[in-house]
């Protein structure tokens, strides 16, 4: 019964040890930069920054790239467009603009057989 009980508190004072240990390696970070680095991946490329303003126009700009703008059109309106759009949609009204659009030909005109092929194929 005895060497049980020195089996289990041995087990318990390993555990905790290596629980203090780990969470001393969190603790030896020595600045910001470091931290950041152990958390984040670093992707190579550049980001795109969508902006939206007064006038309703949403924009991606890169770094040597020039700036794509559109006007925003609320779904509910999106029957009416007559010109390239950035269609700003609700959570709950997605599921019927792909369920409209998805396959539709005037926005994928060279889909063939449920499957879309660009002019390039």
């Amino acid at each position: 019964m005895d060497t049980r009980l020195l089996f289990l508190i041995s087990c318990f004072i390993a555990r905790l040890s290596f629980s203090l240990s780990a969470s001393g390696e969190l603790n030896s970070f020595e600045s910001v930069p470091d931290l950041e680095k152990s958390m984040y991946t670093i992707v190579d490329g550049y980001p795109c920054v969508r902006l939206l303003n007064l006038s309703g126009e949403i924009g991606c700009s890169n770094p040597g790239h020039g700036k794509v703008a559109a006007p925003v059109v609320k779904f509910k309106n999106v029957n009416q467009l007559v010109e390239p759009s950035a269609i700003l949609v609700s959570l709950d009204e997605l599921d019927s603009l792909l369920a409209r659009h998805v396959f539709d030909d005037s926005i994928y005109p060279f889909q063939k057989n449920n499957r879309v092929t660009l002019p390039f194929d």
